[in-house]
Protein backbone atom coordinates (compact mmCIF):
# COMPACT_ATOMS: atom_id res chain seq x y z
CA UNK A 1 0.00 0.00 0.00
CA UNK A 2 2.83 2.28 0.98
CA UNK A 3 4.52 1.92 -2.36
CA UNK A 4 0.96 2.64 -3.90
CA UNK A 5 0.96 5.85 -1.89
CA UNK A 6 4.20 7.18 -3.06
CA UNK A 7 3.51 6.26 -6.65
CA UNK A 8 0.31 8.39 -6.66
CA UNK A 9 2.01 11.17 -4.91
CA UNK A 10 5.19 10.64 -7.57
CA UNK A 11 2.89 10.82 -10.54
CA UNK A 12 0.98 14.03 -9.37
CA UNK A 13 4.45 15.83 -8.72
CA UNK A 14 4.99 15.25 -12.18
CA UNK A 15 1.76 16.62 -13.42
CA UNK A 16 1.79 19.63 -11.16
CA UNK A 17 5.75 20.21 -12.98
CA UNK A 18 4.50 19.73 -16.45
CA UNK A 19 1.66 22.12 -15.19
CA UNK A 20 3.41 24.73 -14.55
CA UNK A 21 6.09 24.73 -17.45
CA UNK A 22 3.24 24.56 -19.27
CA UNK A 23 2.47 27.83 -18.01
CA UNK A 24 5.58 29.33 -18.36
CA UNK A 25 5.92 28.47 -22.08
CA UNK A 26 2.30 29.80 -22.51
CA UNK A 27 3.25 32.65 -20.60
CA UNK A 28 7.09 33.11 -22.95
CA UNK A 29 4.48 32.56 -26.47
CA UNK A 30 2.24 35.52 -25.08
CA UNK A 31 5.26 37.97 -23.60
CA UNK A 32 4.86 41.61 -24.92
CA UNK A 33 8.12 41.19 -27.08
CA UNK A 34 6.53 37.53 -28.35
CA UNK A 35 3.54 38.81 -29.15
CA UNK A 36 5.13 41.77 -31.28
CA UNK A 37 7.40 39.51 -33.59
CA UNK A 38 4.88 37.20 -34.49
CA UNK A 39 2.86 40.60 -35.23
CA UNK A 40 5.53 42.03 -37.34
CA UNK A 41 6.82 38.62 -39.08
CA UNK A 42 3.03 38.15 -39.82
CA UNK A 43 2.75 41.12 -41.96
CA UNK A 44 5.94 40.36 -43.61
CA UNK A 45 4.53 37.51 -44.73
CA UNK A 46 1.69 38.85 -46.49
CA UNK A 47 0.53 38.55 -50.61
CA UNK A 48 -1.50 41.60 -49.91
CA UNK A 49 -2.62 44.38 -47.81
CA UNK A 50 -3.92 47.49 -47.61
CA UNK A 51 -3.23 50.29 -45.27
CA UNK A 52 -4.31 54.18 -44.33
CA UNK A 53 -2.65 56.28 -42.77
CA UNK A 54 -2.60 60.28 -41.35
CA UNK A 55 0.62 62.25 -40.07
CA UNK A 56 0.91 65.47 -38.24
CA UNK A 57 2.79 67.70 -36.14
CA UNK A 58 2.27 69.25 -32.98
CA UNK A 59 3.77 71.93 -30.94
CA UNK A 60 4.84 72.03 -27.24
CA UNK A 61 1.61 73.75 -26.66
CA UNK A 62 -0.28 71.06 -28.42
CA UNK A 63 -1.87 73.02 -31.26
CA UNK A 64 -1.90 71.28 -34.23
CA UNK A 65 0.41 73.23 -37.26
CA UNK A 66 -0.34 73.02 -41.06
CA UNK A 67 2.54 70.18 -41.72
CA UNK A 68 -0.88 67.25 -42.14
CA UNK A 69 -1.24 64.86 -44.45
CA UNK A 70 -2.73 61.51 -45.47
CA UNK A 71 -1.47 58.49 -47.18
CA UNK A 72 -2.59 55.08 -48.43
CA UNK A 73 -0.92 52.19 -49.21
CA UNK A 74 -1.36 48.71 -51.29
CA UNK A 75 0.72 45.57 -51.00
CA UNK A 76 0.19 43.43 -54.10
CA UNK A 77 2.15 40.21 -55.16
CA UNK A 78 4.11 39.98 -51.63
CA UNK A 79 7.10 42.47 -52.91
CA UNK A 80 5.37 45.59 -54.42
CA UNK A 81 3.90 48.71 -52.79
CA UNK A 82 1.84 51.65 -53.93
CA UNK A 83 1.80 54.46 -51.78
CA UNK A 84 -0.40 57.67 -52.56
CA UNK A 85 -0.38 60.77 -50.31
CA UNK A 86 -1.67 64.57 -50.07
CA UNK A 87 -3.98 66.74 -47.89
CA UNK A 88 -6.78 64.69 -46.26
CA UNK A 89 -8.71 67.40 -48.30
CA UNK A 90 -7.76 65.63 -51.89
CA UNK A 91 -8.59 62.27 -50.38
CA UNK A 92 -11.89 63.00 -49.33
CA UNK A 93 -12.75 63.76 -52.96
CA UNK A 94 -14.68 61.40 -55.13
CA UNK A 95 -12.59 62.01 -58.25
CA UNK A 96 -9.78 61.36 -55.91
CA UNK A 97 -11.03 57.49 -54.14
CA UNK A 98 -11.95 56.77 -57.82
CA UNK A 99 -8.56 57.46 -59.47
CA UNK A 100 -6.70 55.70 -56.33
CA UNK A 101 -8.86 52.53 -56.74
CA UNK A 102 -8.18 52.42 -60.87
CA UNK A 103 -4.30 52.95 -59.49
CA UNK A 104 -3.91 56.52 -60.88
CA UNK A 105 -3.27 59.68 -58.92
CA UNK A 106 -6.34 62.00 -58.63
CA UNK A 107 -5.56 65.79 -58.38
CA UNK A 108 -3.45 66.68 -55.22
CA UNK A 109 -2.70 63.11 -54.73
CA UNK A 110 1.07 62.01 -55.19
CA UNK A 111 2.05 58.29 -55.94
CA UNK A 112 4.94 56.27 -55.87
CA UNK A 113 5.62 52.83 -55.86
CA UNK A 114 7.98 50.46 -54.21
CA UNK A 115 10.01 47.20 -54.40
CA UNK A 116 11.14 45.11 -51.78
CA UNK A 117 14.71 43.90 -52.13
CA UNK A 118 16.67 42.40 -49.83
CA UNK A 119 14.08 42.98 -46.97
CA UNK A 120 13.87 46.75 -47.66
CA UNK A 121 11.13 48.79 -49.54
CA UNK A 122 13.14 51.04 -52.29
CA UNK A 123 11.90 53.33 -54.69
CA UNK A 124 11.36 52.38 -58.39
CA UNK A 125 9.91 54.03 -61.77
CA UNK A 126 7.50 52.63 -63.62
CA UNK A 127 9.09 50.31 -65.57
CA UNK A 128 10.51 48.67 -61.68
CA UNK A 129 13.94 50.39 -62.44
CA UNK A 130 15.53 51.27 -58.47
CA UNK A 131 15.95 54.90 -58.08
CA UNK A 132 18.37 56.65 -56.04
CA UNK A 133 17.26 57.56 -52.54
CA UNK A 134 14.66 55.67 -50.53
CA UNK A 135 11.47 57.88 -51.80
CA UNK A 136 10.06 60.82 -50.07
CA UNK A 137 7.38 58.16 -48.47
CA UNK A 138 9.23 55.59 -47.31
CA UNK A 139 9.55 57.08 -43.89
CA UNK A 140 5.76 56.94 -43.62
CA UNK A 141 5.79 53.03 -44.71
CA UNK A 142 4.39 51.49 -41.77
CA UNK A 143 5.60 48.03 -43.15
CA UNK A 144 9.29 49.58 -43.72
CA UNK A 145 8.69 50.91 -40.06
CA UNK A 146 7.90 48.07 -38.08
CA UNK A 147 10.59 45.85 -39.57
CA UNK A 148 13.04 48.90 -38.49
CA UNK A 149 11.72 49.22 -34.87
CA UNK A 150 11.91 45.30 -34.70
CA UNK A 151 15.42 45.65 -34.59
CA UNK A 152 16.16 48.60 -31.86
CA UNK A 153 17.16 48.68 -28.88
CA UNK A 154 13.97 48.77 -27.08
CA UNK A 155 11.08 48.56 -24.26
CA UNK A 156 8.03 46.07 -25.46
CA UNK A 157 5.47 45.61 -22.61
CA UNK A 158 1.56 45.49 -22.60
CA UNK A 159 -1.00 47.89 -22.49
CA UNK A 160 -3.90 47.55 -20.08
CA UNK A 161 -7.67 48.36 -21.58
CA UNK A 162 -7.46 46.58 -25.02
CA UNK A 163 -11.35 46.38 -26.64
CA UNK A 164 -11.96 42.35 -26.43
CA UNK A 165 -9.85 40.16 -28.81
CA UNK A 166 -6.91 42.19 -29.19
CA UNK A 167 -3.65 43.46 -27.59
CA UNK A 168 -2.38 46.55 -27.36
CA UNK A 169 1.93 46.53 -26.87
CA UNK A 170 3.25 49.50 -26.13
CA UNK A 171 7.24 49.99 -28.28
CA UNK A 172 9.49 52.67 -26.66
CA UNK A 173 13.14 53.02 -27.99
CA UNK A 174 15.90 53.82 -26.04
CA UNK A 175 16.26 57.70 -26.21
CA UNK A 176 19.62 57.25 -28.13
CA UNK A 177 18.56 54.29 -31.02
CA UNK A 178 15.38 56.63 -32.01
CA UNK A 179 17.93 59.75 -32.37
CA UNK A 180 19.87 57.45 -35.20
CA UNK A 181 17.08 56.34 -36.64
CA UNK A 182 15.21 59.41 -36.65
CA UNK A 183 18.38 61.07 -38.02
CA UNK A 184 19.16 57.95 -40.79
CA UNK A 185 15.14 58.22 -41.93
CA UNK A 186 15.57 61.90 -42.16
CA UNK A 187 18.71 61.75 -43.96
CA UNK A 188 17.34 59.05 -46.36
CA UNK A 189 14.53 61.33 -47.60
CA UNK A 190 16.86 64.49 -47.49
CA UNK A 191 19.32 61.96 -50.09
CA UNK A 192 15.83 61.43 -52.19
CA UNK A 193 14.87 65.33 -52.70
CA UNK A 194 17.52 66.76 -54.65
CA UNK A 195 17.91 64.00 -57.46
CA UNK A 196 14.18 64.42 -57.51
CA UNK A 197 14.35 67.89 -58.16
CA UNK A 198 16.86 68.10 -60.34
CA UNK A 199 15.15 65.31 -62.60
CA UNK A 200 12.31 67.82 -63.55
CA UNK A 201 15.01 70.43 -64.57
CA UNK A 202 15.56 71.13 -68.14
CA UNK A 203 19.52 70.85 -68.50
CA UNK A 204 19.82 73.56 -70.72
CA UNK A 205 22.53 76.69 -70.01
CA UNK A 206 19.57 78.89 -68.72
CA UNK A 207 18.88 76.38 -65.29
CA UNK A 208 22.23 75.65 -64.86
CA UNK A 209 22.83 78.54 -62.41
CA UNK A 210 18.85 77.84 -60.68
CA UNK A 211 20.38 74.29 -60.18
CA UNK A 212 23.57 75.26 -58.84
CA UNK A 213 21.46 77.68 -56.17
CA UNK A 214 18.99 74.75 -55.38
CA UNK A 215 21.59 72.39 -54.63
CA UNK A 216 23.62 74.98 -52.29
CA UNK A 217 19.74 75.34 -50.53
CA UNK A 218 19.70 71.46 -50.25
CA UNK A 219 23.44 70.98 -48.78
CA UNK A 220 22.74 73.71 -46.13
CA UNK A 221 19.32 72.56 -45.04
CA UNK A 222 21.06 69.15 -44.85
CA UNK A 223 23.59 70.41 -42.46
CA UNK A 224 21.19 72.56 -40.68
CA UNK A 225 19.12 69.42 -40.35
CA UNK A 226 21.66 67.20 -38.77
CA UNK A 227 23.00 69.94 -36.60
CA UNK A 228 20.13 70.36 -34.84
CA UNK A 229 18.60 66.91 -34.68
CA UNK A 230 22.53 66.59 -32.97
CA UNK A 231 21.83 69.61 -29.81
CA UNK A 232 18.50 67.81 -29.59
CA UNK A 233 16.13 65.10 -27.60
CA UNK A 234 14.25 62.34 -29.64
CA UNK A 235 11.64 60.07 -27.88
CA UNK A 236 9.42 58.08 -29.61
CA UNK A 237 6.34 55.76 -28.55
CA UNK A 238 4.51 53.15 -30.55
CA UNK A 239 1.49 51.57 -30.09
CA UNK A 240 0.61 48.19 -32.10
CA UNK A 241 -3.09 47.16 -31.68
CA UNK A 242 -2.79 42.92 -32.42
CA UNK A 243 -5.79 41.03 -33.43
CA UNK A 244 -5.48 37.81 -30.84
CA UNK A 245 -7.01 35.25 -33.50
CA UNK A 246 -5.04 35.98 -36.45
CA UNK A 247 -1.93 37.65 -34.58
CA UNK A 248 -1.88 40.32 -37.34
CA UNK A 249 -1.68 44.53 -36.79
CA UNK A 250 -5.05 46.09 -36.88
CA UNK A 251 -3.47 49.90 -36.08
CA UNK A 252 0.02 51.06 -35.56
CA UNK A 253 -0.18 54.49 -33.92
CA UNK A 254 3.30 56.74 -33.15
CA UNK A 255 4.31 59.98 -31.12
CA UNK A 256 7.91 60.89 -31.93
CA UNK A 257 8.82 63.84 -30.08
CA UNK A 258 11.69 66.48 -30.48
CA UNK A 259 13.44 68.85 -27.98
CA UNK A 260 16.10 71.18 -28.10
CA UNK A 261 17.51 74.50 -26.19
CA UNK A 262 17.41 77.36 -29.04
CA UNK A 263 19.79 80.34 -29.56
CA UNK A 264 17.63 82.72 -27.13
CA UNK A 265 17.00 79.98 -24.05
CA UNK A 266 13.46 78.94 -24.93
CA UNK A 267 13.31 75.83 -25.25
CA UNK A 268 11.25 74.16 -28.76
CA UNK A 269 9.60 71.21 -29.01
CA UNK A 270 7.15 69.33 -31.57
CA UNK A 271 6.28 66.09 -32.51
CA UNK A 272 5.00 63.94 -35.75
CA UNK A 273 2.02 62.07 -34.64
CA UNK A 274 0.78 58.98 -37.08
CA UNK A 275 -2.52 57.02 -37.38
CA UNK A 276 -2.61 53.94 -39.48
CA UNK A 277 -5.11 51.19 -39.86
CA UNK A 278 -4.22 47.87 -41.90
CA UNK A 279 -6.75 45.88 -43.62
CA UNK A 280 -7.42 43.55 -46.75
CA UNK A 281 -4.76 41.06 -45.17
CA UNK A 282 -4.58 38.07 -48.09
Amino acid sequence: MRWRREWVMLVCMLLVMCSLSGCTLIEQQNAPEQIFKRAVAGIAGKEMLTFKGQAGVITKNGLLMNKQFAYHGKVSNHDELTMHWGSAAAFNKQSSYAALEQGVSGNGVTQERFLRLDGKWIEVTPDRIAMNGAGMLNRFNPLQELEELNALNKTVRMEAGAARGTWVVRIEPEPAFAKRWLKERLTKEMNAINPQLLAKMKYDGTNRELQQKLNRIWAQSREDMSSQLEHSDVQAVYHLTIDRQTGLPLKLSSECRIARQEAIGEEHEEALITRVAFEGYK
